[in-house]
This record gives structure tokens, C-alpha cells and sequence, in this order.
């Protein structure tokens, strides 16, 4: 006998928990159209060579995929892996079809994978959803702007409320970089570092930054300068600072950038307490060219980040000569949904059904049978119960899924043209009109929106 298992790092999603999955993908779906975002999807299965190369980290990530059993082709065509993220995917589409229109604004919403260690408690899953945002085809900040518009909007509609968007640049960091050390070949690796402060915390970062001989103190200098500007929105004198100590000019343009997004967040509604200039904030990604950004919940750091993004100006051109700009961002469904389940807002859901057909005996039957037709046609969620149980067995059910109402057509309401119709809500039993039952149990369902 085989021991029944799932892979370690993945899960099986019972209905209870998916249905209300459902919901919080339903509240994304709509923002993402709100927004004017139309919807994408690619295969699970890539090249490996369209995965590798975009991200020292991830590379060590990637699933690799065996060819079916019998195939002994060992070429790059048979190559294949999972993919870990749907942005690179997204540039070999835009490479792929150059019918798209710029911009194209896609929205995607499909599981990744990668052999990471699971970390349940932070959201954390070998396999997990991804729900990106893109737009892809115009240099304008006011794109990269709109995109944290839609970040606020969404974690706002889920029901979050104390939550932190971080702003910075991938340019400013590479200036405030340039004032550690000068050499273009430590900006990745102390990226990389700089890019775990929240896992290890100041100490693992000076350990790392030592042991690549990076001056700590020098590091914290230059990182809290810029940081105590942003926090009092001294803009100005960061950009003093970083004209007398930065020989690149990048940080001086990164500065500028952040000033713009941010100016335009505000407009577009975003308020100043949810946004957070933090040059510390670096990605860990390669790919990342300017603005970056990033979701996280002050009150629960153990979470990490529920959004994360940026703009990648030059990914595109890994496929084709063409430079085509790119920015957009992805919530982690799982992520939001251990955050909600923490704070007590995720609630399970047994059953959507919203009418139980009961059944009293065998010669009713093609009374209910019918009765579940007409209000199935009239939209209205509908199951009938199969088996010859007594009327205790099936309430207990319909309690049990959460479905709030029973219709009963016993022989007596039968030959008086009637049904009874339970509320389980309300505890309550009435009798109506059968040819007013859809009528009824549609103005019940009108007066009970969560229904």
C-alpha cells in the first residue's frame, strides 16, 4: 500500500480553504481589471535556458524537469524546467509577439515553483501563486506609480490596514553603493546582502559585509543618512549628500525618480502613511534597472514582504534586440493569505450553495428534481439531497456546509400547491406559493448580501 503524501513544501487545498482563496483572488482579479490590466497566461514548463541567467539567486532555485521515461535526447532543446516567476516568462512573450500593443498592461495569476525550505509560518511554499501586474512599454514613472496605486488598492480591499509600501531605486542604490566601494563588481553582492537586513537582522549583514571586506561602519553611515533624510522628507539634502560623496551621479538620479513616483502615489490616492522611502530596500532579484518596491506589515515582520516589484528596463532584451522598458509588481497569494489567517481575517468557507432541495419521499422526487432545475436556471446555487434519509440527517448537513436555506415538498404541500421553505439563519419556517418560491428565495437572498 502507498502511503498517501504530498511533496514536502506543496498542499492540497480542501474546499472549505480554497472557496474563500477564491475570494481574495476574486478581490485581485477585480482590481487588476480596474486598473485596465488584461489577463495572460504561460506555460508551467520553459526552456532552461529562457529561466537561467536572470538571477544568480533563483538559478539555484529552478526544478529542474527529467524528459518522459524512454527519451534519451540530451540537448538544449531538451532542457526543460518549471518556471520560479511569470516576469521572465511575461518578456519572452513580449519578444515573442510583437503584435502586442504598447503599452500592454497584463495581469497573470498562476502557481511558480521553487526548491527553496518551506517556511509555513511565513507564507513560504515550494509551490505557490503568483499574482503579477505589469506594464510593459513606456519609460514613465507615472507607470511605476500607478502600479503601487494598485498595490495600496488591493491589500485595502482585502481588509489589511496597517501596512507599509517601501520605495527606493535601484539607481540610488547603486550611487549610496559607489560611496562604500567603487568597484561596478561589488554592487550585485552587497545588493544581495543589504537585501536580507530584515532575515538576519544588523548583524548578519555586518557578518557578510565583513567577510567580503566592506567596511560596516562606512555602510551604516551612508544607508542611515539617506534614511533620516527620507523620514523627514529632507529631500534636498540627500541630494547634497549624494553630489559631494557619489563620483557614479546614479544616486542623484535614483533620488529623483523616488521624488517623482512618490509625488505621483500621492495623487493617485495612496496615503503618505502607507508609503516608506527606505534605501535599504534592494531586491534581491538582478534584473531590477530603477523604482522598487514592496509590500510589508510593520506589526508582523516575520511575514516578509506580501508584494514585491520594480522596474526592469532591460530584461526583454535577453530575447531580442529591441529595448523594450518594463515595470509591475506580484502579491504572493499564499503570503496574503497566512498574513489574513494571522490576523484573524481569513475565514473558511464550507459550501457556496445557497438552496438544499430536501428530499421527503420517493414519489416527490420529480417535484424536486424540477424545483432544483428552476431555481438552478434562475441562478441561484442549488443542490438536491440523493439518498432516502430522514429530514434530521439532511439539515444537519446543510447546517454543516453553511447552507441557509431547505426547501421541503412534502406529500401535504403537494396537494396544496406549497412548499416549506426553512431559513437556517434565522431559524425560522414558512410556507409559500410553489410558483413563488424563486420570487422569495431571491428577495431573502437581496436582504442577505454575504449569501
Amino acid at each position: 500500500m502507498i502511503n498517501p503524501r504530498t511533496f514536502r513544501g506543496t498542499r492540497d487545498f480542501l474546499p472549505n480553504e480554497l472557496l474563500a482563496r477564491h475570494r481574495i483572488l476574486e478581490t485581485i482579479e477585480e482590481a487588476y481589471r480596474r486598473y485596465g490590466f488584461q489577463p495572460l497566461e504561460t506555460p508551467a514548463i520553459e526552456y532552461l535556458e529562457i529561466l537561467t541567467g536572470k538571477s544568480e539567486e533563483n538559478d539555484k532555485l529552478i526544478y529542474e524537469i527529467k524528459r518522459a521515461r524512454g527519451e534519451e535526447e540530451e540537448s538544449a532543446e531538451a532542457a526543460i524546467a518549471l518556471r520560479y516567476d511569470l516576469t521572465v516568462p511575461l518578456a519572452r512573450v513580449i519578444a515573442q509577439y510583437a503584435e502586442l500593443p504598447r503599452p500592454f498592461k497584463r495581469y497573470q495569476i498562476q502557481p511558480v515553483w521553487r526548491a527553496d525550505r518551506p517556511q509555513p509560518r511565513q507564507g513560504r511554499f515550494r509551490e505557490f501563486v503568483q499574482c503579477d501586474a505589469d506594464i510593459v512599454g513606456t519609460d514613465s514613472l507615472l507607470a511605476d506609480a500607478e502600479i503601487i496605486a494598485l498595490t495600496y488598492e488591493v491589500l485595502r480591499d482585502l481588509g489589511f490596514e496597517n501596512f507599509r509600501i517601501r520605495l527606493s531605486s535601484r539607481k540610488l542604490l547603486r550611487g549610496i553603493v559607489s560611496i562604500i566601494d567603487s568597484r561596478d563588481s561589488m554592487f550585485m553582492p552587497i545588493c544581495r546582502i543589504i537585501d536580507k537586513l530584515d532575515k538576519i537582522g544588523d548583524d548578519g549583514v555586518k557578518r557578510e559585509l565583513v567577510n567580503l571586506g566592506i567596511g560596516w561602519d562606512k555602510t551604516v553611515w551612508a544607508f542611515d543618512y539617506v534614511r533620516t533624510g527620507f523620514d523627514s522628507c529632507r529631500f534636498n539634502d540627500i541630494r547634497v549628500y549624494l553630489e559631494a560623496n557619489d563620483q557614479s551621479g546614479m544616486g542623484v538620479i535614483g533620488l529623483s525618480e523616488i521624488e517623482k513616483v512618490r509625488l505621483h502615489a500621492l495623487n493617485l490616492g495612496v496615503p503618505e502613511t502607507c508609503l516608506a522611502c527606505d534605501p535599504t530596500l534592494a531586491r534581491g532579484l538582478d534584473y531590477y534597472t530603477g523604482p522598487i518596491f514592496e509590500t510589508v506589515l510593520p506589526d508582523h515582520p516575520h511575514i516578509g514582504s506580501l508584494s514585491g516589484g520594480g522596474r526592469y528596463d532591460g530584461l526583454v532584451s535577453t530575447f531580442s534586440k529591441e529595448r523594450v522598458p518594463a515595470t509591475g509588481t506580484t502579491l504572493g497569494l499564499d503570503r496574503i493569505q497566512t498574513a489574513l489567517t494571522q490576523l484573524g481575517k481569513f475565514k473558511p468557507m464550507s459550501s457556496t450553495t445557497q438552496v438544499l432541495v430536501a428530499r421527503f419521499d420517493a414519489e416527490g422526487m420529480s417535484e424536486c428534481l424540477q424545483m432544483a432545475a428552476e431555481l438552478r436556471k434562475a441562478g441561484l446555487r442549488t443542490e438536491v439531497w440523493y439518498d432516502d434519509d430522514k429530514l434530521k440527517k439532511q439539515f444537519a448537513y446543510a447546517d454543516k456546509q453553511g447552507i441557509p436555506l431547505v426547501v421541503i415538498a412534502g406529500p401535504d404541500e403537494r396537494a396544496k400547491g406549497t412548499v416549506a421553505l426553512k431559513n437556517l439563519r434565522k431559524q425560522e419556517q414558512k410556507e409559500v406559493a410553489r410558483e413563488g418560491l424563486v420570487e422569495m428565495i431571491k428577495a431573502w437572498i437581496t436582504s442577505e448580501p454575504d449569501v
